[in-house]
């Protein structure tokens, strides 16, 4: 590769898998400033992005991760890895957000110990405790709300996450408050309150540069359900119109994820614990817009899937028109929307959590935002004049 052209190199090196760019880093100095310079990780994160590669499911059993590799053609579904997480005291490990291929990790035992890390580099960082334990008259708090994501205007990683202090009665909250913590500048900042105060709703759900929690409010004998949205960049609240589907007189249950880049909320017919009639998955293609809601596909039991209770979209594929899901917590399956079928493509021990990323470059460590910029661009400076010297033709 000495003989190519730098811009040849470097656009080979973005179409490299993660631990390839690691060890590529001690070919030489100039190689090690380029694989860590914030532009080539930006660069390498959209192109994964872009043709759904370096992607890989990490299954959470509680106590073990595995991640199992993705790949553009879905043929190395088999393939598992077990990757220990960085933290562990004896109690479990939840998932409590990821992004750009870092995951936020939370001990969940008595000290809520945090970590945002990123499993393909194993670079780990500790997330401040902020004032967890100085509120005065509380003994006892407990996470409302987290949810991580990326702020594109700000370039910053953020950590949202509510506490609900409370006293000697755990139930009865004291006070609650949310909290955004920046990957930049190490801090947390409080934010407005959650509109909806005494909602435990759980994790968030990223779609773009916002958090979404599908809340259902009791408006005097009625139940009505919305989907609460949250902006990283404004820091503001709003409400997101919901899909107007077919619901009325049925028992049916909905969640929200994210799919293909959309807000996606998913319906399924039949009791919360009770065997599904049929799913239907509802993608917003424009987002904010009401009428843009699309029905992506419809997925009935067949003899593929056998019956089933719950079943929650990780992945689209696009160009294959595939989507990858979750069905039961036990298996991995491939839904073509153009043939309208399934089919298994693994099956596992049952687990508490699981998440379709992206492995990616991005660091828990930022440094001065144009470090690695200028660096690589008085790289390319230094390449750019070794190929202007080269002779050019033929030899004689």
């Amino acid at each position: 590769m000495a003989n190519l052209p730098w811009g040849t190199i470097v656009d080979i090196l973005l179409r490299l898998p993660v631990e390839d760019l690691l060890r590529y880093k001690c070919v030489s100095k100039g190689w090690c400033g380029l694989i860590q310079s914030r532009s080539f990780v930006k660069r390498h994160l959209s192109h994964s992005m872009e043709t759904s590669s370096n992607l890989c499911v990490i299954l959470n059993t509680g106590h073990e991760f595995h991640s199992v590799e993705l790949d553009r053609e879905l043929s190395a579904l088999e393939s598992s890895v077990r990757v220990d997480p960085p933290i562990f005291t004896g109690h479990g490990v939840e998932i409590l957000g990821f992004c750009n291929g870092l995951v936020v990790l939370m001990e969940t035992g008595p000290r809520y110990d945090t970590v945002i890390w990123n499993p393909a580099t194993k670079q780990c960082r500790k997330v401040p405790m902020s004032d967890l334990n100085q509120l005065p008259g509380s003994i006892f708090y407990d996470i409302g709300i987290a949810g991580f994501g990326y702020d594109p205007v700000n370039d910053d990683h953020k950590f949202l996450r509510m506490l609900h202090y409370c006293g000697n009665n755990p139930v009865r909250s004291l006070r609650s408050e949310v909290n955004v913590y920046s990957l930049n500048t190490n801090t947390w900042k409080r934010v407005a309150d959650f509109p909806y105060l005494g909602k435990h709703c759980g994790k968030s759900l990223l779609v773009g540069s916002s958090f979404h929690w599908l809340l259902g409010l009791q408006l005097g004998t009625k139940i009505s359900t919305v989907i609460l949205a949250f902006d990283l960049v404004t820091e503001k609240y709003r409400q997101i119109p919901r899909a107007d589907t077919d619901t009325k007189g049925k028992a049916y249950y909905s969640t929200i994820t994210e799919l293909g880049g959309w807000l996606c909320e998913v319906v399924k017919y039949g009791g919360h614990s009770e065997k599904a009639q049929y799913v239907e998955f509802w993608v917003m293609k424009e987002y904010g817009v009401k009428e843009s809601w699309t029905k992506l596909c419809t997925v009935v039991p067949s003899n593929v899937t056998g019956s089933f209770t719950s079943i929650m979209p990780l992945k689209y594929f696009e160009k294959a028109h595939q989507i990858l899901f979750d069905q039961d917590n036990k298996k991995l399956m491939l839904y073509d929307l153009e043939r309208k079928e399934a089919k298994s493509v693994r099956s596992y021990t049952k687990t508490c959590g699981k998440i379709a990323c992206v492995r990616s470059l991005v660091g828990v460590v930022v440094d001065k935002p144009n470090s690695g910029k200028e660096a690589e661009e008085d790289l390319n400076k230094k390449n750019n004049e070794k190929e202007k010297q080269q002779p050019i033709g033929k030899k004689w």
